[in-house]
């Protein structure tokens, strides 16, 4: 991953160099998933497997993603959508449902311009690898332009060079979208007024601004950021809820399941607790003749009493 990944503006000021138009029938042979989406259900130089496999990727095309996250701000939720960027929409899902964003800041904040992030403080190898790696760049998708406020997107530094970094536009960032990396993937649907309060007086990175630079926050991680630009937002923790609105609405975030599984294991226990501190019922039977017995031992000894009184009288 580049340490200067930036959407749509390169290290030397204006917009990047690299904006060409990716060319539709390249994309078709690099990619039969895309060959799918663009030309229906025929590919005819796939293989059987191969066109299983493909049917089956577009039929989680439909699939979303409900992303809820507290921010030293306040709480944001954002949607993402598969069919607006597969391989976008797959990998940033991925890294918050991994918990890679969490406790990481916002460290490009620019007004009127956009929010940047994606650069993790994870000790897992595995997960550091997995950010870094890169991704192929999506379809344009000038349908969803211009880019409007709370739109997301991911950073890049040239073609196919999507890898964890993204941004969230503001109200001045409808120029972008021309770049090869810049297809949206989701929006901010709640708390967008947060995000709009990220602080933002360091301004741009050198030297545009007074921020910071993406290479300390490489080597030196969170301790850069707190000691150096300790007024910088960040993000708490996430949760992610998938749901796939081609089948029966199936949520498929494994919070949300293990947060269902642990509601049924606290009934369970409760109904067992107020089983065991209910009192033992009698049946109707039984209870009939002990009343009998009782009323037999009250009048016997009223019975009792009567003529002991008589036989005091008497004597």
């Amino acid at each position: 991953m580049a340490d200067n990944d930036d959407p749509g503006v390169d290290l030397h000021g204006g917009f990047g160099d690299d904006t060409e138009q990716l060319d539709g029938e390249d994309i078709m042979e690099d990619d039969p998933e895309v060959k799918e989406i663009m030309m229906g259900d025929e590919v005819d130089d796939a293989s059987d497997e191969q066109r299983s496999n493909i049917r089956g990727s577009a039929a989680k095309n439909d699939e979303e993603a409900i992303i809820q996250c507290g921010t030293s701000a306040g709480p944001i939720a954002m949607r993402f959508y598969r069919s607006w960027s597969p391989h976008g929409y797959d990998r940033a899902t991925a890294l918050f449902e991994r918990g890679y964003f969490d406790h990481s800041h916002f460290f490009r904040v620019v007004e009127h311009f956009l929010v940047q992030f994606g650069i993790g403080y994870t000790q897992d190898k595995e997960l550091k690898t997995f950010s870094q790696s890169t991704i192929p760049d999506d379809p344009k998708r000038p349908d969803l332009l211009p880019f409007k406020e709370g739109m997301m997107s991911f950073a890049g530094s040239g073609k196919n060079s999507r890898s964890s970094q993204m941004f969230i536009a503001y109200d001045g960032a409808g120029n972008l979208g021309q770049s090869p990396w810049e297809t949206p993937f989701g929006h901010v649907t709640s708390g967008l007024e947060n995000v709009k309060n990220f602080y933002k007086e360091y301004g741009d990175m050198p030297p545009w601004g007074k921020g910071p630079e993406q290479g300390p926050i490489h080597s030196r991680g969170a301790s850069y950021i707190e000691s150096e630009f300790p007024l910088l937002d960040k993000f708490e923790t996430c949760s992610v809820q998938r749901i796939n609105q081609s089948g029966s609405g199936e949520v498929k975030d494994a919070n949300v399941v293990k947060n269902v599984a642990a509601e049924i294991k606290k009934a369970n226990v409760v109904n067992k607790a107020e089983t065991k501190d209910e009192a033992p019922s009698f049946p109707f039977t039984t209870l009939l003749i002990l009343s009998s017995i009782v009323v037999s031992v009250l009048l016997g000894l009223g019975y009792v009493r009567k003529k002991r009184k008589k036989f005091n009288k008497t004597t």
